[in-house]
């Protein structure tokens, strides 16, 4: 029987494990695709439309701010959209002239840079600050369970944000503030058996740490709300 050499073994194992290192990137990168398709889909359905007028009566629900935007002498209208691109670093924006005509697009604003510098906002570069905070302030893993209510997980993610912020950042300037609405204020977590008498407690994995924004996604999702970021503040809404 023929024996393998070692050079040969050993350029064997490697070709296997760059093979499985290239279908895991392969599926990684056919996942972000995949995931990034409805949201494309959205930001093309809401350029389609005509003008302001039909773009605010068809995706009113999607709809988080309308402002005016001077310059000139000719007044636009920037119409402030929920996030299309997957792990957003800011809002969809789309830019409307003086008689209603769509001029402008950004699809992920908070790395438009162009966009940005542009359409120059006081509050967008702050909101996209606000997004990486959320992103990067990580907290130990918690369980939002009933009785516990939107309200109560605010003003806990508040704290959280304060007491896990950089350390380099002056203890007044950490955290972000939370705003829970009054329509979402009272809806309470998902009932689990056999729980502790605290609802809003850490996971029980120890050293198991989340971002805020993963926290306050998920529980977004699981009560059926949604919530907007703004300069340094976070409001939960229906």
């Amino acid at each position: 029987m023929k024996r393998v050499r070692p050079v040969t073994k050993f350029l064997l194992s490697t070709a296997k494990a760059a093979l499985v290192v290239v279908c895991v990137l392969f599926l990684l990168i056919v996942s972000v695709l995949l995931l990034e398709m409805p949201g494309a889909r959205r930001f093309d359905r809401y350029c389609a439309h005509p003008d302001l007028k039909t773009l605010l009566n068809a995706e009113k629900d999607d709809v988080t701010d309308v402002g005016d935007f001077e310059r000139d002498g000719v007044v636009f209208t920037l119409v402030t959209l929920r996030p299309c691109r997957f792990l957003a670093s800011g809002p969809t924006v789309l830019v409307y002239d003086d008689k209603g005509r769509l001029c402008a697009k950004s699809y992920d604003e908070g790395e438009d840079w162009e966009f940005q510098k542009t359409w120059s906002r006081p509050w967008a570069q702050a909101c996209a600050e606000t997004i990486r905070r959320l992103k990067t302030i990580r907290m130990p893993e918690l369980f939002f369970c009933a009785p516990s209510t939107m309200k109560d997980l605010s003003e806990y993610l508040e704290q959280a944000t304060k007491d896990f912020d950089r350390p380099d950042i002056p203890v007044e300037e950490r955290g972000v503030k939370f705003v829970c609405d009054e329509t979402v204020a009272v809806k309470a977590g998902p009932k689990k058996e056999k729980q502790n008498s605290g609802t809003l407690f850490p996971s029980p994995c120890g050293g198991t740490t989340v971002s805020v924004w993963e926290v306050l996604t998920n529980v977004c999702n699981s009560v059926e709300c949604r919530f907007d970021v703004h300069p340094g503040k976070v409001v939960i809404r229906e």
